[in-house]
């Protein structure tokens, strides 16, 4: 691989008259190294966010060039390792795409610095993401590619033969990246002497402006949806930085941080909290290829590890605690043994945060028991990000069974149907948009502030509207959210002034059962077409579709059940035709085909007959009460 003097140059480019240095060891080299903070570069942005631009992720990578990015199961990356691969391919996007912006590209990557390469890549392409993964059955990533109406899919050579015969059959082009692209990202490393500074260049990664990033869409990301179809939301640049200044301010993210990354990435929790929001404060990312108990257990506990690599902070869903917390008695049986991970938890990690499932109490308990970590529960949806949680500070405020407040840039409302129809506010809980500047004092880059006052990364208390009063102090009804950090239209879907997402003044509607009591508490999907298992939200129509398509199946009924790992399962009820017979495993093998694995059945039931209603429509509360410990007893 040849790689020019020019592009290095261009590469390590930096501005004038720093400010200060910030130290800290490599772990690639166990040196210090000294870092020199660009002053007018910080200036610049904070100017262009302050006219209503956009300083997208990879942009503010240059702020600190030097630091290490993320660490994945091949090796180490600076921001500027990841910046430079990104910049070579972004040219071959804009080869493929004769230059043209704002188009749909969706990509798939395994989760380490590829993906990050590739999204930047995007984004400086001036075009918009839409993450896939193989996870996802070849029918299902037809549809996204079709539906986001995508002009090019990229790809690394692990996923070409999946996604080869799928983009000739529609006729979109592929572009594969190789592993030379991560080898460029490599070769920067904090003590390399490529990237010792020169005062007269001035580093240029492109030609857009942050005015022009705060007026485009960034991303797209696919909900399971209320229908057989899945609906892509869109995520502008302006939504994202408001939304990483929200979990900046909240949960007071720094350059400090290592954070472990296990989530899947075509999902919000993966790509927003632990994935954009780390980069973005100029952390480290430890990135695991995929959930495994005993590597995570390994990382945590930081085997083998230099001080400066070890794990801080940790995204996960109940199920992996879960999983955690059974392969922790199995794994950590002596006393002393569990008391010394007991304190080396309490000691280092910083912050540990559930969601995307409800969190059982006596997980929450088991888990505070054996880290000495109180976990940090909050609620978000591809929709709307990150919208509420539980404080991080103080600690004992963490509530379990318990949401917390709106975090900044998001307000949230109880509304209850009236006799018409129509919805009817209770209660209003607005907090304060964040501000989005950038900090370099906020993220511990050094000792002294820069521009912006210390009350401005104040989580402040909301202010509470009561609509109606209340006899008791609760107000009970279904979770309306709004603000800049909501997304406000469907990809390819077109806009409706009143719908069932939006009320017709504009407030999203999640479709989950909420109450606030001076603090807000998710009480249940108000579909019963709508199951949270292990942190995916997954539809039942969706489902019931693809297991309708078994020759074998008449009918069926697709339910969540209550699981202590999973929060719930997917259950299903089916009748057979005449002479027919199935088994679970067959079921799966065949649903499989056009279902992710986490959609697919864990439990069957098979029946003569569902009770409907008078309409005909299957009336699933009945059919759970009839089934559902027959279900639950039968689950694997």
């Amino acid at each position: 691989m040849e790689i020019s003097f020019r592009s290095i140059r261009v590469l390590n480019r930096l501005l004038r008259r720093p400010i200060g240095f910030a130290t800290y060891k490599s772990a690639a080299a166990g040196i210090a190294v000294k870092e020199e903070i660009n002053s007018e570069l910080l200036n610049q942005f904070n100017q262009d966010i302050k006219d209503g631009g956009a300083v997208p992720v990879f942009r503010r990578a240059l702020l600190f060039p030097t630091r290490v990015a993320l660490q994945d199961e091949v090796g180490i990356y600076t921001y500027a390792g990841l910046h430079q691969a990104a910049s070579a391919l972004c040219s071959e996007i804009a080869a493929q795409l004769v230059g043209e912006t704002d188009r749909t590209i969706a990509y798939m990557c395994n989760n380490d610095a590829s993906h990050v390469i590739v999204q930047w890549a995007i984004w400086m392409s001036g075009n918009i993401a839409v993450p896939l993964t193989s996870l996802h059955p070849p029918e299902l990533l037809k549809y996204f590619i079709q539906d986001s109406m995508s002009s090019l899919v990229v790809c690394t050579q692990e996923h070409e033969k999946l996604l080869r015969p799928i983009t000739l059959e529609l006729g979109k082009p592929l572009l594969i990246t190789g592993k030379d692209k991560e080898i460029t990202a490599q070769l920067y490393q904090p003590n390399s002497a490529f990237l010792k500074p020169r005062a007269e260049d001035t580093l240029i990664d492109s030609a857009r402006p942050n005015s022009w990033y705060g007026d485009i869409e960034a991303l797209i990301l696919y909900t399971s949806g209320t229908t057989s179809k899945p609906k892509g939301v869109v995520w502008t640049h302006r939504m994202l930085q408001t939304q990483i200044s929200a979990l900046h301010t909240a949960w007071q993210y720094s350059a400090n941080d290592v954070v472990l990354h296990t989530l899947p990435l075509h999902h919000v929790h993966g790509q927003l909290n632990s994935m954009i929001a780390s980069l973005a404060a100029g952390a480290r990312i430890r990135m695991l290829s995929s959930f495994a108990s005993h590597n995570v257990w390994a990382r945590l506990l930081g085997m083998g590890e230099r001080d400066d690599s070890k794990v801080t902070v940790f995204h996960g869903v109940p199920a992996m605690y879960a999983r955690l917390a059974a392969d922790h008695d199995k794994m950590f049986a002596d006393a002393k043994t569990a008391d010394y991970v007991r304190a080396a938890l309490a000691s280092r990690m910083r912050l540990m945060c559930v969601g995307s499932a409800p969190l059982p109490v006596s997980l929450s308990q088991k888990w505070e028991q054996i880290s000495g970590v109180r976990l940090l529960e909050r609620y978000g949806m591809t929709e709307a990000g990150m919208a509420l949680s539980n404080p991080y500070r103080p600690v004992e405020e963490r509530l379990v069974g318990y949401i917390g407040l709106p975090l900044p840039g998001i307000s949230a409302r109880i509304a209850s149907k009236r006799d018409d129809g129509q919805l009817e506010p209770l209660v209003t809980v607005e907090c304060d948009e964040p501000d989005t500047r950038i900090s370099l004092e906020r993220l511990g880059m050094t000792s002294k502030e820069l521009f912006l006052d210390a009350e401005s990364y104040e989580w402040k208390p909301p202010k509470v509207t009561e609509h109606k009063e209340s006899t008791d102090g609760v107000y009970q009804g279904e979770l309306l959210l709004k603000g800049p950090g909501v997304f406000t239209r469907y990809w390819n879907r077109a806009p409706k002034l009143e719908s069932e997402d939006f009320t017709y003044d504009g407030w999203f509607r999640t479709g989950d059962s909420a109450s606030f009591d001076g603090k807000f508490k998710i009480l249940g999907r108000n579909s019963i077409d709508i199951i949270k298992s292990g942190g995916y939200k997954v539809s039942a129509l969706q489902v019931e579709s693809a297991i309708l398509e078994h020759p074998s199946i008449s009918d069926a009924a697709v339910l969540g059940i209550e699981d202590d790992t999973y929060g719930e399962i997917v259950a299903a009820v089916v009748v057979l035709k005449e002479n027919c017979k199935i088994t679970l495993q067959e079921l799966k093998t065949d649903a499989g085909k056009r279902l992710a694995p986490y959609q697919l059945p864990k439990t069957l039931v098979v029946t003569e007959q569902m009770p409907r209603n008078a309409m005909g429509k299957l009336d699933k509360k009945e059919i759970k009460r009839l089934f559902g410990e027959q279900l639950a007893l039968k689950k694997k």
